[in-house]
């Protein structure tokens, strides 16, 4: 793990958010095998006919289920998971927290916040970033893909993107191409999308892996929790 802003406040154990505080878990696909999902989500993964995103599904959904019913002493399969319009999962219970998930590769991810936040993670990996950029980023950020040697920008700037988009719960296909990145102060950047402006954090881990999480309202803490240092 690598360039965690100082907003971070680092541990090792998933605990409950205090107020005002977001809480990012961030572990391998095999996290949580034995909770058990509800028939509708196993139906749901059945339905993906890829492995690999199938069981990053999974996984992303053992995870959400995983914290909560720890947290509210409760049976995985009985947190209240349904789908908004736009088709981001929320829990159906005032009481509980707002989360979003995301998934890439051998790693799934989830922030857990009072308001609403998204989050989004990607391995580096080789791809078209010129040509992506000039489809889904502004002039200017495609300019600044284009004139990069550094290819971890295409990544920080997409993760940002996606993550508001995320916390927007728009979704992604209506608002992509619209949502800019309308300042960069290093730890912090701010996207407007959708009407709306976020407050974005971006970082990096080991293994290539670039994330970023956004809010509406910042918290005053993120508590780090890498489920993969405590659970092997």
């Amino acid at each position: 793990m690598k360039k965690i802003p100082s907003l971070f406040k680092c541990g090792t154990h998933a605990s409950r958010s205090e107020s005002g505080e977001a809480v990012v878990v961030v572990g391998g696909l095999s996290l949580f095998e034995g909770i058990n999902l509800p028939a509708c989500e196993m139906d749901r993964a059945r339905s993906i006919s890829s492995i690999e995103a199938r069981d990053r599904f999974l996984a992303a959904r053992r995870l959400v289920r995983g914290v909560l019913s720890a947290w509210f002493t409760m049976e995985g399969s009985d947190v209240p998971i349904q789908l908004s319009d736009g088709g981001k999962p929320y829990v159906a219970v005032k009481a509980m927290p707002r989360f979003s998930i995301s998934h890439s590769a051998d790693l799934v991810a989830a922030v857990f916040y009072e308001s609403d936040a998204g989050i989004d993670l990607e391995v580096e990996r080789s791809l078209d970033h010129v040509a992506l950029a000039q489809r889904f980023f502004s002039q200017q950020e495609a300019q600044l893909v284009a004139s990069s040697e550094n290819s971890s920008l295409f990544f920080r700037l997409w993760t940002c993107q996606e993550a508001a988009i995320k916390a927007s719960g728009k979704g992604m296909a209506s608002l992509l191409e619209s949502t800019r990145v309308t300042r960069d102060d290093g730890e912090r950047v701010r996207v407007d999308c959708g009407g709306s402006s976020w407050e974005v954090i971006p970082w990096e881990m080991t293994g290539g892996y670039h994330a970023a999480v956004a809010f509406a309202d910042t918290p005053r803490a993120i508590r780090w929790c890498d489920l993969r240092t405590v659970l092997g």
